[in-house]
């Protein structure tokens, strides 16, 4: 009578909430609704707390299922210190506490991740449950609950071989070896020694204790007992793993179930492709440019419908800035580049999500969705929770108290702290812990607004709990058709949402279930792909969702407005596929393998546009960055300029109708000419000028005809940050063509400054070829304006200035082209806080258009290009920015600034870059960076916490501010100006071209259709650490519309995986079917059309 009582009061508080609170899209049942009375309650002491154990605020997980096989999930909660907590699903939101009859309790001293599974293919959920013993006098081991079919469980962890102990985090069930049972990965991890520290060949030497280990499931094979099989299957184990996270998937859809793991700390997580064979081969490295640097909790979900699993991680890096300038963040340069030189990945503390290019390469875009900063972040759950068929993020966050706060870490430093400590080792635990500061934090929630478009819905959707939660997952515990949350908080009742999308009807749904055979009867491991209105969705039903947590087994496909499906296929881990047509909306439908009697085929159409000819070695040549670190002279620059080599020019120096190629090489490295060969081979040309001038380090080269004799002369750009403006080595050479030997013409008019550019055309129109020489930096002043030139011609290779250009700004990239339809080429430049340029040509008399829109552009611009985009007749613009994936993001109302002035009157100049942030101006440099410029900052704020917060004009006295030289950016997207009725529109490139920087670009028709093309090359990761590293570009390959607009094409079918940073692109032959790829201390790579000619 009592439970008919409560279940009818809580029917009506259902319908009162949807009545009058569908404001947001979940509600949250407090615990005396849903009966969950859970709390997480931790008590540190002297013996035991976040002192003794770094991870002692990680918190629980939380696992759904259905344990009684009645159709509803039962949720178990963790508890790290007291009883775990087994809530039976009576329907209606409507929970009943069976943990002590059921025997799951598990009073054990510290309890972490949980897995409800089917560990033994009876048909009925077990539950595994990983723990924390033998170290600090915790004991315990990892216990498995078996289900006996009765609401009870018996613990048989010994029985199976599973009773681990030691550092456990989670666990992970799937079908490695596709021998028809469960397999587990246990998710280990370390702690502080001093075998944690030191190179990455240390991940090489296992830990039995703190190395992750993989078991196979031997009950196939008649025996209820898992076998270690961690090292003979290729998984690493050692001291420094500090695994939080864990994931399964076929991340490269060949049929066999990959792991990804999120370490903390230095070492790199772990991208472990499975062999299909029963062995794994750690790839990260070759997959992945760079990962999260404290590496948390994980989630893996096809995030842009490409049919591709992409790879969320999450970290620590706060929105707040109060909190962001007052915490741990990036390595500095030096510490980044030492870690590189151990041997570790590269590594940065944000979010990152790994877009899945579907050709085994990754790119990071977290910034480009605007999801990389959620501060002390843990859960991440990809899932489609308003049901329109785009997988949305919940992140779970929260810290009871942040160890990473900067002040609490110079309190460790002090001397007498730190002597108390070594003598008496229990001494003032209770002191070092009330000085870490709170970290109560919102949760986030993300709408996927499809087209890798996110937008903020936290508040909207009633999921900005604030307080410490942990481990979370989803579940459709009232069977409606959308999913679920349920939430493990630390010292705070459990949260458990209802999702009200299928009762404000905001779309239909279809949930699949599965039916497996052998002894993974719930079908773990099945993936589904689902198409309907020329759309399509991938799933895959792995129990592992959330940070330490499990949902149970089954898919939900929100499908939107569509109310039938046109077709679904299942892949089951034993391969065997089944196509289902015309499927309803609205119902849960069953798959069973007994009725998949296909075969999966992994084989895909693999033809590219491109492909890659790097691996014939074409052209020897490998270009050897000579060492140099701007940041020890100007700290606060963006990246560095010392390092935008090679050059490269491509010409037919010997009249054979076959192009050559000329690589410039940086300080200390001789420069080569390579003579093209009609078998597409090259063959290198002794010429000892060019090895004379060893000591010059090139960024541009040009073959043109200078002395009018008939042949290709060759001028080179010189620079060097490093060297001062005196310096031979940064002087321009002109190299005159006697007979295919190149000669140095010594009489070459010096400029004697960083260059970057050089374009020729004949300007006055007299008969020769005439040059533009843009300015890159005065070296030791960034920001501050180098002259840029044009050289008049005398007809036999003599020039002269003819015009100084004083104020142009740093000079990124230049093109001579007719942009007014008058007959004469004007000149285009762009720059680095600069803006886009046009200068009329008026009959050799060049003014700058004020009219013209870029004018008003101010960006970090890379390159620029010219063509007919439209076929109008008209030549637009193409200019390659810094691009979207960055931190920063400005606008003509938020701008990003650089203040350029000596702030500590030492002779030298500092910049401040800044950005804008509700409504204030604050700099991006911490206090750290900020101080090792400026010495007198450490006076005025001692401590972090009054310099966090703090905006530019609270650090800088306004008479500084006004002093100095101010630069200005408000765009930072790669764009197309179409030239139009005097005047020229802004389209923006595709948002997948806007990952990293463009450095270069090239215009054809690859499919010649008619309309122009676009390859887009680039990348910077000589950057600040604020800024981490811009390598997410492998090469894009834009089509053309005809009309100024273009399409991205994809990586799978482009063919382009080109790593690195590019530098330069230029075509091998007339037909633009082969271009030469220019990369940064790399080797030269060689792309060709795969249907060439």
């Amino acid at each position: 009578m009592y439970f008919r009582f409560k279940s009818l009061i809580l029917l009506l508080s259902i319908l009162f909430y949807s009545c009058s609170n569908n404001e947001t899209l979940f509600y949250k049942f407090p615990p005396h609704e849903s009966n969950i009375y859970f709390k997480n309650q931790l008590v540190d002491n002297e013996k035991f707390n976040l002192i003794e154990y770094l991870y002692f605020y990680n918190g629980g997980g939380v696992a759904t299922g259905d344990i009684n096989n009645d159709g509803l999930s039962d949720i178990y909660f963790v508890s790290n210190q007291g009883r775990n907590i087994l809530f039976l699903n009576k329907g209606n939101f409507n929970f009943e506490d069976i943990s002590k009859a059921s025997g799951v309790e598990s009073f054990g001293e510290w309890k972490t991740g949980v897995s409800i599974v089917d560990v033994n293919g009876d048909g009925y959920l077990d539950i595994y449950q990983t723990r924390l013993g033998g170290y600090k006098n915790i004991e315990g081991k990892n216990e498995l609950y078996i289900n006996n079919g009765d609401l009870t469980f018996t613990e048989s962890a010994k029985e199976y071989g599973l009773d681990f102990e030691g550092f456990s985090t989670h666990s992970a069930f799937f079908d490695y070896d596709s021998d028809g049972d469960l397999d587990v990965y246990l998710l280990n991890h370390s702690v502080h020694t001093e075998r944690s520290y030191g190179s990455s060949k240390l991940r090489y030497e296992r830990n039995e204790r703190s190395g992750d280990k993989l078991y196979r499931n031997e009950i196939s094979e008649g025996k209820n007992i898992f076998t270690d099989v961690s090292e003979a299957s290729g998984i690493l184990g050692s001291n420094i793993g500090y695994g939080l996270g864990i994931s399964i998937s076929d991340i490269n859809r060949d049929g066999c179930d990959d792991i990804y793991i999120s370490n903390d700390f230095r070492e790199n997580d772990y991208l472990y492709i499975n062999n299909c064979d029963g062995t794994f081969t750690e790839n990260l490295e070759n997959n992945i440019n760079y990962t999260s640097r404290f590496s948390m909790g994980n989630d893996i979900s096809d995030i842009n419908n490409d049919l591709y699993p992409d790879i969320f991680v999450l970290d620590m890096l706060p929105d707040d800035e109060k909190v962001l300038k007052s915490s741990v963040g990036d390595d500095s340069y030096e510490i980044y580049k030492l870690k590189l030189g151990f041997g570790f990945n590269k590594q940065f503390a944000r979010n990152t999500l790994q877009l899945n290019n579907g050709n085994n390469s990754f790119s990071e875009v977290s910034q480009l969705l605007g999801i990389h900063a959620t501060d002390w972040s843990w859960s991440t759950l990809l899932e489609d929770f308003d049901i329109d068929g785009n997988a949305d993020v919940f992140i779970s966050n929260g810290i009871v108290k942040r160890p990473n706060d900067m002040d609490y870490i110079n309190f460790l430093s002090n001397e007498k702290i730190n002597s108390g400590l070594i003598q008496n080792p229990d001494l003032n635990n209770q002191d070092l812990l009330n000085e870490m500061p709170d970290g109560k934090v919102s949760n986030y929630a993300y709408k996927n607004l499809s087209n890798l478009k996110f937008k903020d819905v936290s508040i909207e959707w009633g999921l900005d709990y604030e307080g410490y939660s942990n481990g979370a997952t989803y579940d459709d515990f009232d069977n409606d058709g959308d999913q679920d949350l349920v939430i493990n908080n630390i010292n705070d009742y459990a949260s458990i949402y209802k999702n009200k999308s299928i009762d404000n009807e905001l779309g239909n749904y279809l949930k699949v279930e599965f039916s497996g055979i052998d002894f993974n009867l719930f079908g773990v491991g099945a993936k589904v792909l689902l198409w309907f209105n020329d759309r399509a969705i991938y799933k895959e039903n792995f129990l592992n969702r959330g940070f330490m947590s499990s949902k149970s087994s089954g898919l939900n496909f929100g499908l939107g407005d569509t109310k039938i499906v046109d077709s679904l296929e299942v892949v089951w881990p034993s391969k065997k596929s089944q196509k289902i047509y015309s499927i309803n909306a609205n119902q849960t439908i069953s798959l069973n393998e007994n009725n998949a009697l296909e075969l999966f085929d992994s084989k895909t159409n693999n033809q590219t546009i491109f492909k890659d000819l790097s691996h014939k070695n074409l052209i020897e040549y490998k270009h050897i960055e000579n060492v140099f670190n701007d940041f020890n002279r100007e700290g606060l620059i963006p990246y560095m300029v010392s390092r935008e080599g090679p050059s490269i020019a491509v010409g037919d120096i010997n009249n054979d109708e076959i192009l050559d190629v000329y690589i410039g090489s940086p300080s200390f490295q001789e420069s080569k000419l390579f003579l093209g060969k009609k078998n597409g081979n090259y063959k290198l040309s002794n010429q000892i000028s060019l090895e004379k001038d060893y000591l010059s380090e090139d960024v541009d080269a040009l073959f043109f005809d200078a002395d009018n004799d008939n042949d290709l002369d060759l001028y080179v750009v010189s620079a060097g940050n490093e060297f001062s403006i005196n310096s031979k080595s940064v002087r321009d050479r002109l190299y005159f063509n006697i007979d295919g030997i190149f000669k140095n013409n010594d009489s070459l008019v010096q400029l004697n400054q960083h260059n970057s550019i050089v374009k020729n055309y004949d300007y006055d129109n007299d008969g020769d070829q005439d040059l533009f020489v843009g300015g890159r930096v005065v070296p030791g002043e960034y920001g501050v304006s180098p002259k840029s030139y044009l050289l008049k011609n005398d007809g036999k290779g003599n020039f002269k200035i003819d015009k100084i250009f004083k104020d142009l700004g740093m000079v990124t990239d230049a093109k001579w082209d007719d942009m007014n339809g008058d007959g004469l080429k004007d000149l285009i430049t762009c720059g680095d806080w600069n803006s886009i340029n046009i200068f009329n040509n008026h009959n050799g008399i060049l003014g700058k258009d004020s009219t013209f829109i870029g004018n008003s552009l101010n960006g970090w611009w890379f390159s620029i290009e010219t063509a007919d985009l439209n076929n109008d007749g008209k030549m637009d613009i193409i200019a390659g920015n810094l691009g979207n994936n960055s931190k920063l993001k400005p606008t003509e109302k938020d701008q990003v600034s650089m203040y350029i002035n000596d702030f500590d009157d030492n002779s030298r100049f500092e910049h401040i870059i800044t950005y804008k942030k509700n409504s204030k101006e604050y700099p991006i440099a911490n206090k750290d960076e900020l101080s090792k410029q400026l010495n007198y900052l450490n006076r005025d704020f001692f401590y972090y916490k009054d310099f966090a917060g703090l905006d530019i004009t609270e650090i800088f006295s306004k008479e500084s501010l006004s002093n100095s030289k101010k630069l200005t950016v408000n765009n930072f997207k790669s764009i197309v100006l179409l030239n139009g009725e005097n005047k020229f529109d802004l389209i923006e490139l595709p948002l997948l071209s806007q990952v990293s920087p463009i450095r270069d670009i090239q215009v054809l028709d690859y499919n010649n259709d008619g309309n122009k093309d676009l390859l887009l090359f680039g990348n910077n990761s000589n950057v600040s650490p604020f800024f981490g590293s811009f390598d997410s570009n492998f090469g894009v390959l834009l089509e053309g519309e005809g009309n100024g607009y273009f399409n991205y094409i994809k990586q799978s079918k482009s063919g382009l995986k080109i790593r690195g940073d590019i530098t330069k692109v230029l075509p091998l032959d007339k037909n633009k079917s082969r271009f030469v790829i220019g990369k940064n201390d790399n080797n030269i790579s060689i792309i060709s059309l795969v249907n060439e000619n």
